[in-house]
């Protein structure tokens, strides 16, 4: 009985490191490439929404008195907004992309 338990186990452990030994090939250059897009489009879309933060701040000469706070804080928000909205844009551009690429063909 003993000697079953162990075949099983060791069956189960060889199908195992098989499949880790499999995922962990999966890190290639390529993995590694797609991180390195990835993180430099969210830094991209981040610097894009400070530009068009930095463009409605420059109104701040316009606006006289206790407003000039609630100008400056609108644009920081404004920003932050705006490049969360690129950044959720654009993953949802690349995932219809990646879709429509690797879906499942019938």
């Amino acid at each position: 009985m003993w000697e079953r338990i162990r075949r099983e186990l060791l069956v189960e452990y060889y199908w195992w490191k098989r499949q880790k030994l499999n995922k962990r090939r999966s890190d290639s250059p390529i993995g590694l490439l797609g991180i390195l897009l990835i993180t430099v489009g969210i830094i991209l879309m981040v610097i894009i929404g400070q530009g068009i933060g930095a463009l409605f701040r420059n109104m701040i000469p316009f606006v006289s008195g206790t407003q000039v706070a609630g100008t400056y804080w609108s644009s920081v928000f404004l920003a932050l907004k705006i490049s969360l909205l690129l950044i959720v844009m654009m993953i949802g551009f690349a995932g219809i992309i990646i879709y429509k690429l690797f879906g499942r063909k019938k």
